[in-house]
């Protein structure tokens, strides 16, 4: 995307819809939170599965009990550039900045869809507007954006992996202070599933991933909080995905272009390799 037309997508944004009430974002029953995979192929089909998991997932009376629970399932997504965990739970210094701070090549650093109900894609800054108050002083972005009264989704996704790839597959002190701060500021009442991000177009950048998946994944079990982890890198998806230059924006010599942002048909592929997972995943939390 060149920056011209980012900008333009900007204004877009800001001008086209006007804001919803800020206590409005209680009422979301599924919200999404990530990276860049977001606004680069990930949002529209995040969107059309969690926002209809009664299609997607085969359940039983009980879970379709469950399920009810999501009411309406009005869905949303948030992807803010090359963010981690590292960085929404950060309450100041350079890792709150990839979060708050603006964007120097496009001016805005975030792709969001749903958020006033229209599931197209809009792009913003995180800090500016009603809808996206996440960046006040000494407190970190899920502090803010879970505050009361303000964003209250009765099922929290985090699809996070690349951005701390290298952290969660080589400092495992570290991976477990991502893990005891997310656990902390995510209110213990609300469901929580942590996705890993789809695989990328690199065999050895998917390794490091792997590695760091199994990382998180363990973290999170030995803290025994109240977030449910799926591994969604498998061996079967690598397979699919990895090196395919089908599932990667390209140029027009037929070269991949953008090897780390999979396709929205990418993204499906792996939404449905891992579904039953997924499914698993949300009927767990959705019980607690």
């Amino acid at each position: 995307m060149t920056r011209r037309l980012f900008r333009i997508l900007a204004l877009i944004g800001f001008c086209g819809v006007s804001a919803i009430p800020a206590h409005a974002q209680s009422e979301l029953d599924v919200l999404i939170l990530g990276d860049s995979q977001i606004p680069q192929g990930a949002g529209e089909p995040y969107l059309d599965f969690f926002s209809d998991l009664s299609r997607h997932c085969s359940a039983n009376n009980r879970q379709k009990r469950l399920l009810k629970k999501l009411g309406q399932s009005r869905t949303a997504a948030i992807g803010v550039r090359s963010t981690s965990l590292e960085a929404w739970t950060a309450k100041s210094g350079r890792p709150k900045g990839h979060i708050c701070d603006v964007d120097k090549k496009f001016g805005v650093n975030a792709g969001t869809y749903g958020i006033q109900g229209d599931k197209k894609r809009k792009f913003v800054q995180i800090g500016q507007g009603a809808d996206y108050q996440f960046c006040k002083a000494n407190e970190s972005a899920f502090e803010s954006a879970f505050a009361p009264g303000y964003y209250r989704p009765k099922l929290l996704v985090l699809a996070f992996l690349g951005n701390s790839a290298e952290r969660w597959a080589n400092k495992p002190e570290e991976t477990a202070e991502d893990v005891r701060r997310t656990l902390s500021q995510i209110p213990p009442d609300m469901s929580c599933i942590v996705l890993t991000t789809a695989p990328v177009f690199s065999k050895e950048t998917n390794q490091l991933r792997v590695e760091a998946q199994e990382g998180i994944a363990k973290a999170f079990h030995q803290a025994r909080g109240h977030c449910q982890v799926v591994k969604g890198l498998t061996p079967e998806i690598r397979t699919a995905i990895e090196g395919q230059a089908k599932f990667f924006r390209r140029k027009s010599n037929g070269k991949v272009a953008d090897p780390l942002h999979p396709s929205s048909a990418a993204i499906k592929l792996f939404l449905n390799r891992n579904t039953s997972k997924l499914c698993d995943a949300v009927f767990s939390a959705l019980k607690r």
